[in-house]
């Protein structure tokens, strides 16, 4: 089943996730008051890293997009202008320790290799925490902001109001010689005019800016044990129905691991929010705008609800679906009682382990020939909730702006996506190489890799991973054929010799260059994100609409004793819905996504 590549009113279905592949486990953050996606997700420079925001209403907010690069060598942005070479951020004179408070990146970055090298550059030491949201708003009720920060967008308009962050634009001017850099002009225009509260300042500095790409492999999508699909003759899969009947196959094959427990087809993880409720839009989008809420055909929410009701039809449903936690999908992907997510990242670790039991063992993300892969896009907004702000209140705002500086710049950009030079890459007849041994590290993954702390800071580096520096190679230089060559492992060479392609994203990529698979360059990423926030009384109803969500749709797929059962639960819910204003915020969704993409005309 081809879906349709029309993109109407220039916007795309809701799709979640993340992308990003980002680093560790975070907050539930939004972008216009709308459910954020990936946020929590592990960090990775495959596919891009785009952390889109998306709303519930069916658009959606990109975070990532990049630079590239003319054959002499010169960065431009998308509006072509060039940066000349980048000459390296000088060293402060004088050591530091601020508090930097971070959206998905854990704390344990720090003493990494990559972390260390962050503050031999630039003399900062940053004192890291977490994005938690409720400690944030006591943060900035009792005007006690750390000193450097990223703003969850829905909360900028606030912290310009109340004085509680301060324009950058001087501090740009003294301390930011890479931010004022050509690459970046489009991207500060950019905040001063959307991100300024009308004042036409700047308070933020995006992150994550430029066009992402196609990494090794693709992270999101139907991801499933690659040596059970293959067991079952590699069947077709052209609907969410074929999902349900290959894991249902599958468990029927394989009921029980090894030590007795039972095995079950597919669940969600529920602690970011909505974002396992519509997932679903990851892989079933079809480039229409939609409200999320009632237009059941074309809405993350109810094609999930879908998936997971015939799934429970087919006794594969995992007892714990609508409860459990990110973590918890983990441990079930370890202990092999859980066959399908809709990422691989939960599958990460135990693929280690299951190599060992087999050449073939593993999990992979199956490429379907319709749909939507996450993955692409380019943006001069950069990351939703990732903009870098320094608190009024900040000890040594320059110092800071030292901070962000180079944390935007090409070498703090490469240095967070590839490592340390000379330890981790090096030149190599002219040109930038990841080293051997680090790559074989990566591949390996445990604590070794992560002690140097590559890609860990990937949701606050300034460029994406695609983007082309003035030494003509990537940020990321793991996202070259070369080091795809040398990560293919027996699961990948037996996935590759299947399909036909020399690294695994090439399999859905294929199907994306043939114009069957849409991908987040039909998203107008940057429009969204610009949207203004909700008025109060939106806000309102979107919390409502979402809390019935919430908890109307497990009730529904735990509960409907049959099709028809279902689809009168379901048009009950929608009633509901619609009492509680649905038409009332897609009107007003509608609106302020016209008159904000009439501002870029």
């Amino acid at each position: 089943m081809n879906q349709n590549k029309t993109v109407k009113a220039s916007t795309l279905l809701v799709l979640t996730a993340m992308l990003v592949a980002l680093t560790g486990c975070g907050s539930n953050n939004s972008s216009n008051n709308a459910s954020s996606t990936n946020a929590n997700a592990p960090a990775s420079g495959n596919n891009g890293g785009n952390a889109a925001a998306t709303n519930n209403a069916g658009t959606t907010t990109n975070d990532g997009a990049a630079a590239t690069t003319d054959n002499s060598g010169t960065t431009t942005n998308d509006s072509g202008a060039t940066t000349d070479n980048a000459e390296p951020a000088a060293p402060a004179k004088d050591q530091i320790t601020i508090k930097v408070e971070v959206n998905a990146t854990q704390k344990d970055f720090e003493n990494t290799d990559v972390y260390n090298e962050i503050t031999k550059q630039t003399g900062v030491t940053m004192d890291l925490q977490t994005y938690d949201e409720e400690k944030f708003k006591l943060e900035m009720a009792g005007g006690d902001l750390p000193d450097v920060f990223q703003v969850p967008t829905k909360y900028l308009a606030q912290l310009i109001d109340g004085g509680s962050i301060m324009p950058l634009d001087d501090l740009v001017a003294s301390n930011g010689p890479d931010i004022q850099k050509p690459t970046f002009a489009k991207s500060l225009s950019y905040s001063k005019q959307f991100w300024s509260n009308g004042t036409g300042k700047l308070y933020v500095v995006p992150v994550q800016v430029g066009k992402a790409g196609w990494g090794f492999d693709q992270q999101t999508g139907f991801n499933v044990r690659w040596d059970y699909y293959k067991e079952l003759g590699y069947p077709e899969i052209h609907s969410v129905d074929d999902m349900v009947n290959v894991l249902g196959d599958m468990v029927a094959k394989h009921p029980k691991t090894a030590d007795g427990k039972k095995v079950y087809g597919t669940a969600i993880w529920n602690d970011w929010g909505t974002w396992g409720l519509t997932d679903m839009g990851m892989i079933t989008g079809n480039g229409t705008v939609a409200n999320n809420y009632t237009d059941v055909a074309n809405s993350g929410f109810w094609q999930t609800a879908d998936f997971l009701y015939k799934s429970k039809k087919k006794g594969i449903l995992d007892p714990d679906a609508f409860t459990a936690k990110y973590n918890d999908i983990v441990t079930k992907a370890t202990q092999g009682t859980l066959l399908n997510s809709v990422a691989t990242w939960p599958y990460q670790a135990v693929n280690a382990d299951l190599l060992k039991e087999g050449p073939d063992h593993g999990y992979v993300t199956i490429p379907l020939d319709w749909g939507f892969a996450w993955v692409g896009g380019s943006t001069v907004a950069g990351w939703a909730d990732r903009a870098w702000a320094i608190s009024s209140k900040a000890k040594d705002p320059a110092r800071a702006m030292d901070l962000i500086n180079f944390l935007t710049s090409e070498q703090g950009s490469r240095l967070i996506a590839s490592g340390v030079q000379g330890v981790h890459w090096d030149m190599v007849d002219g040109k930038p190489q990841m080293k051997p041994e680090i790559v074989q590290l990566a591949a390996a993954g445990g604590d070794a890799y992560k002690k140097t702390g590559i890609g860990m800071f990937a949701n606050q580096q300034g460029m994406t991973d695609f983007s082309t520096l003035s030494d003509g190679s990537l940020v990321n230089l793991f996202d070259t054929p070369e080091v795809f060559a040398t990560k293919v492992n027996s699961l990948n060479k037996d996935y590759d010799d299947h399909y036909g392609v020399t690294y695994p994203a090439a399999a859905y990529k294929k199907y994306a260059d043939e114009g069957k698979v849409l991908t987040l360059d039909v998203v107008p990423q940057d429009v969204t994100a610009a949207m203004p926030a909700p008025p109060d009384d939106i806000k309102r109803i979107q919390t409502k609409l979402d809390d019935m969500m919430t908890k109307g749709i497990p009730d529904i797929v735990l509960h409907a004793k049959d099709d028809a059962d279902y689809t009168k639960r379901q048009q009950a819910l929608i009633k509901k819905l619609n009492d509680a204003g649905a038409d009332k915020y897609w009107t007003w969704y509608m609106q302020a996504f016209n008159d904000t993409k009439a501002k870029f005309q």
